[in-house]
């Protein structure tokens, strides 16, 4: 049987660890020619090589995804290498545990620089290519923050309400082109940034643990691969009638 992803090259950022390492591995396994762009060139490399090694194809771009010069050679990487580029992923993300007063203007513009602007710098040179292929697909990993506010995390719902608008806005530009454009909203999920955002909430690490199980009304905390399911689904022939949606991959945190 031959993999969801057989014969593409996806280009996925943030793959060192977390969702975007688990949909480097999924959407490798499944069949696609994976080219990675994160800051954390060990962390990345690691993860293309735990792909090579079970036989999967994979590179590393050691790069910045709000870096316009990182984002070109990320995408130009792909098509010398691999011929083309099928799917993108704008999946790097970060946060701060603050309110808007005590938010830096650094670590604003830091975060609207990965979050947002890295979305628009994957979709800015990644989109002429994939219209070159003859039409592909674009993940955007925004939250449930996009549509849920959540206290003492200004920047993050800021950018992530932009990302749910982006894509919706995108996809209307190039389904023409045959591109479909998706979000994927993860609520709670184990993964280094989920870490930061507990740690710095400045009480113990199992009651902010247990504060986020309690949140979700399937009580529990999400998996990095449950995530990178959705993303595969997103960006197989599975969903070929979707575009402009969200996902949401969050034990049913929004519905509430």
């Amino acid at each position: 049987m031959t993999g969801k992803l057989e014969g593409r090259v996806a280009l996925i950022s943030g793959i060192a660890t977390g969702l975007g390492r688990a949909g480097a591995l999924l959407f490798a396994a499944e069949g696609a020619a994976v080219v990675g762009l994160d800051v954390d060139a060990d962390g990345a490399a690691t993860t293309v090589a735990d792909i090579t090694d079970r036989g999967g194809t994979a590179a590393v771009v050691p790069g910045d995804v709000s870096r316009a010069d990182d984002v070109q050679r990320a995408v130009g990487t792909a098509v010398d290498r691999f011929g083309k580029l099928d799917a993108l992923w704008a999946n790097a993300g970060i946060g701060v545990f603050k309110d808007v007063i005590d938010t830096t203007e650094a670590e604003w513009d830091r975060i609207i620089g990965v979050n947002l602007k890295g979305a628009y710098l994957m979709a800015h040179f990644g989109i002429p290519e994939l219209r070159r292929a003859g039409g592909g697909t674009m993940v955007l990993t925004a939250s449930t923050s996009a549509v849920v506010g959540s206290p003492r995390w200004a920047a993050y719902c800021a950018t992530k309400g932009g990302m749910l608008m982006l894509c919706r806005a995108m996809a209307l530009d190039h389904a023409a082109d045959g591109i479909r454009i998706n979000c994927v909203c993860p609520g709670s999920i184990e993964s280094p940034l989920l870490e930061q955002d507990m740690r710095s909430r400045g009480v113990p690490i199992a009651e902010a643990i247990e504060e986020d199980r309690r949140a979700h009304p399937m009580q529990r905390i999400g998996r990095p691969d449950e995530v990178a399911r959705a993303a595969l689904f997103l960006s197989c022939d599975d969903s070929s009638f979707t575009t402009g949606s969200s996902l949401f991959v969050d034990g049913g945190y929004a519905a509430q």
